[in-house]
């Protein structure tokens, strides 16, 4: 029987792609290893549970090619494919969620990053992909670094994102979950699994409140706020995700990558 070709594995191999030998030549030239940290949950009825996890595995491997050609080569190593819960404050659609306790995730993470460490990494990087992993990644990085002497950044990329998505996205207005940027950065790697059939435009009532840095942290913003504080009208989604394509998300991977790479080759970089 035929089976349909759902989607493609593309070079750079992570570390899981990898032979041990292979991963043994790679530690000869690098010993910085690229870590994402996708999710299990639900992005509406377009895209696949999957979504984060697919995002966090072409970051990497696109972040790597950019610090190859910098000339600071680091080698992707692993996306994890569970992460923290939702934030339930933008929205409450968990059925299909597979999470993780903080304590779980912070703990999990820790054990893999002593295992690179044990293997030869010397240096991690945290590219986040799931937002909502970011506060248990800055907990991790720090006691990496108190306990263990690991230095670690963590690049969190959407703050800087938010003043660029508006030059190349069909909708000027902030996409969250879901929406367009997120669903052409998955149709860039997994168009079969993409479904834009029958997808309306959602945006949450605007608010009229405003104080100065009152966005979500992983935002860019100063607040932290996780249970819902109204009720979630919405269809799974922020946004306009009809209107993505595969070559916006394209342009999503090169401009996370090279501000990832950037802020690595700043900090580790040839002084």
């Amino acid at each position: 029987m035929a089976r349909e070709i759902l989607y493609e594995v593309t070079s750079p191999k992570t570390l899981s792609e990898m032979t041990a030998k292979e991963l043994e030549i790679a530690l000869q030239t690098s010993k910085i290893g690229l870590m994402s940290f996708g999710a299990t949950e639900n992005h509406s009825t377009h895209l696949p549970l999957c979504a984060d996890t697919l995002q966090g595995v072409e970051l990497i491997k696109r972040t790597a090619a950019k610090l190859t050609e910098m000339g600071l080569p680091a080698v992707p190593t692993i996306c994890t494919p569970y992460g923290v819960q939702s934030n339930q404050f933008e929205r409450s659609h968990l059925f299909g969620n597979v999470c993780l306790s903080q304590k779980t995730f912070i703990a999990m993470v820790t054990d893999l990053c002593l295992s690179l460490v044990k293997n030869g990494f010397e240096r991690l990087v945290f590219c986040v992909n799931h937002a909502e992993n970011v506060a248990a990644l800055h907990v991790i990085a720090k006691d990496l670094a108190d306990i263990h002497n690991v230095p670690v950044i963590v690049a969190d990329w959407v703050p800087p994102m938010n003043d660029e998505w508006p030059k190349f996205l069909k909708n000027a207005k902030h996409q969250g979950h879901a929406g367009e940027d997120e669903t052409a950065c998955v149709m860039a790697v997994a168009p079969n699994l993409v479904n834009l059939d029958g997808l309306g435009s959602y945006y949450p009532p605007e608010d009229h409140y405003t104080v100065k840095e009152s966005g979500l942290h992983y935002y860019g913003g100063a607040v932290g706020i996780y249970l819902p504080i109204r009720e979630d009208d919405s269809p799974g989604y922020v946004g306009d995700p009809a209107d993505a394509t595969a070559e916006e998300g394209e342009i999503c991977y090169e401009l996370y990558a090279e501000w990832t790479a950037k802020i690595v080759y700043k900090y580790w970089g040839p002084k």
